[in-house]
């Protein structure tokens, strides 16, 4: 990416703010990009300590907003909010809490499980002293094939387990673009 796929697509990200607004944010970054240029440092680098554009115009919008209320809607916006905050926290209350409870202590669940599973081999070396050799071949191989489903089950529920995180986050952010009215594109 060069200095004007820069511009181009942080000028794009921002287009919900007035257009005073946008210019000084991008005239702030022409800074950066001069100041960089006169240290020695190419545009990518510059673009590489600056970071996403994408990321660079959420905290711009989330600024804005925050120091900004009366921009978005007025009364209207701000009652509009309120409201449908307050639905949001009973359903988020009564509908979605249950569930996630059960999930999440679920997960928490296959994993002390997956671990135990893991652990088993030494838990078998207690049946070496309490039966002697021969039931301890057996349950050491057992327990070796347990070791293995817990090593699959752990892999499999750390995927799992990043799949949950991004529908929470994903749904926390849903949440919070309802509430401010922002659409999401």
């Amino acid at each position: 990416m060069v200095k004007n796929d820069f511009f181009r697509n942080l000028n794009h990200l921002l287009r919900e703010l007035p257009k005073k607004e946008r210019d000084e944010i991008l005239a702030d970054f022409e800074e950066h990009f001069t100041i960089g240029s006169n240290e020695g440092k190419t545009e990518e680098e510059i673009i590489q300590e600056l970071g996403d554009p994408k990321d660079i115009a959420n905290a711009e919008l989330a600024d804005y907003y925050a120091t900004n209320p009366a921009r978005q809607g007025g009364a209207t916006s701000a009652t509009r909010s309120l409201l449908l905050a307050m639905v949001l926290i009973f359903f988020n209350l009564v509908v979605v809490a249950g569930p996630a409870f059960g999930i999440f202590f679920g997960f928490i669940g296959l994993w002390v499980g997956a671990i135990c599973l893991v652990i088993s081999p030494l838990l078998s070396l207690l049946s070496y002293f309490q039966s002697g050799f021969d039931a301890f071949l057996f349950t050491f191989f057992v327990s070796l094939a347990c070791c293995g489903v817990g090593l699959l089950l752990s892999i499999a529920l750390s995927y799992i387990g990043k799949f949950l995180w991004h529908a929470c986050v994903g749904y926390v952010r849903f949440n919070m673009d309802l509430i401010t009215g922002r659409k999401r594109s």
